[in-house]
């Protein structure tokens, strides 16, 4: 199931980065019109992650990233995509981000959100770090 959302409505997405890798993204949206997704797309590859805006609150679309699903290493820009039409960035939000999590968050210079994925520290390499 996806959520309507405006084409005029700017997209803004709090994020929440947990230390097991799952994402939650909530997007404030002002009108609800059209379907929505969320959209990952790897800065230096052709990979993209499409995830549905599914209604979380009043005015809010929540899309969920769970550890479960793959993404390699590197950076991936974060889109709403409004149904078939081309994605457009969002802005980041709030964001709250567990020590560690293995998918960061962060805002980009141009003021655009973006996720950073990183190879999770093992426990062995852990322990190295704190002798």
């Amino acid at each position: 199931m996806t959520t309507p959302v405006s084409h005029a409505a700017p997209l803004r997405a709090d994020c929440i980065a947990d230390s097991a890798g799952g994402l939650t993204f909530d997007v404030t949206s002002a009108g609800v019109t059209e379907a929505a997704h969320l959209v990952l797309r790897h800065r230096e590859g052709h990979e993209e992650v499409t995830l549905p805006l599914t209604p979380a609150t009043t005015g809010r679309l929540r899309a969920a990233l769970p550890s479960s699903v793959a993404l390699p290493e590197g950076h991936w820009d974060a889109y709403a995509r409004v149904t078939e039409g081309e994605p457009h960035r969002l802005a980041p939000g709030a964001m709250k981000v567990h020590s560690l999590a293995s998918r960061v968050p962060y805002e980009t210079r141009q003021g655009n959100l973006s996720v950073e994925c990183r190879v999770p520290a093992t426990p062995l390499a852990l322990q190295r770090c704190l002798s």
